[in-house]
């Protein structure tokens, strides 16, 4: 009885099929220089700097009983921000399955996320100070201390009652000295200046074309956010919410990537749609604030 046993035991071995090993290989090393920076859109360096900015946060996310270390975490989320592929082309990098790449990307999402307040913020009095005297070298528009524009990233449709929330988002006041300018889908106000619609008097031209060209600074930013994390290019087919953190993300990273003095990836032509902007309502308390100001500085 035990031989059989045995034989038992011996047949069923030789019948399991045998343990495929997952390419768990490093990319960092696998790469130089250059292919790396243009698949991660950024240096070495700096990946393994927010590998260890993000290594306190996450913990090891078991794969079918293997831990997959944290590096490779960060860099299958790089990848994907970098490129917008699907979650199985981004897992062949270490042999990870797609709903491991999906729980990964929403993973390190949010402890990315949580460093916005370090990165994402608006400049102090100092800066201030000096942001006005670079808006105004560059622009000739007084006072500036920042720029505000739309940026339209597709998301798949989300199908609640209120999906109507998602389409223009509210800029809110902080108590700052200075100005912000945004073209006219915002209504003028004593510390947001819109250009004026159709021009009349020098001044007034004087003044559009000081405020296109200091504006312009934020459209080419959304120009190379864009072009450094593609995934926004696509649809990211993700929750409404999924969708914030990502580009809040993306957000952090690249602040943190100027920071750094990373240069930015090579400019590539997309063809975007341009997408009308109705003229808000401009109060008359507004309106007459932007006659002086245009009067005391552009006559």
């Amino acid at each position: 009885m035990e031989y059989l046993e045995y034989l038992n035991e011996n047949q069923c071995a030789q019948q399991r099929p045998a343990r495929v090993r997952l390419d768990r290989s490093d990319p960092l090393p696998y790469f130089d220089d250059t292919a790396f920076q243009d698949r991660f859109r950024m240096y070495k360096q700096h990946a393994l700097e927010i590998i260890s900015l993000l290594e306190p946060t996450l913990s090891c996310l078991s794969l079918r009983g293997r831990p997959l270390p944290s590096s490779l975490q960060v860099l299958l989320t790089l990848r994907f921000l970098a490129s917008g592929t699907f979650h199985r082309e981004t897992g062949d990098l270490c042999g990870a399955s797609e709903a491991t790449v999906c729980r990964i990307v929403h993973k390190v999402c949010r402890a990315i996320c949580e460093l916005r307040s370090v990165f994402i913020k608006f400049p102090d009095a100092a800066d201030q100070a000096n942001y006005k005297v670079q808006f105004y070298e560059y622009g000739h528009f007084p006072g500036v201390i920042g720029c505000i524009d739309g940026c339209h990233v597709p998301i798949k449709c989300p199908s609640t009652p209120d999906a109507e929330e998602y389409r223009n988002p509210q800029f809110q006041r902080g108590r700052h000295s200075g100005l912000l300018l945004g073209d006219s889908g915002y209504g003028q106000r004593n510390f947001l200046f819109t250009p004026y619609i159709n021009p009349t008097t020098v001044e007034q031209q004087r003044y559009n074309r000081a405020h296109i060209r200091t504006r312009g600074m934020v459209e080419r930013m959304f120009g190379i956010w864009k072009n450094r994390f593609q995934c926004l290019r696509n649809t990211l087919r993700f929750s409404p919410r999924r969708c914030c953190k990502v580009s809040i993300a993306t957000v952090v990273l690249h602040n943190y990537l100027k920071q750094r003095c990373c240069p930015d990836p090579p400019m590539e032509d997309y063809d975007e749609a341009d997408v009308a902007v109705a003229e808000a309502a401009n109060g008359q308390r507004g309106l007459a604030h932007r006659a002086a100001f245009t009067l005391q500085h552009f006559s």
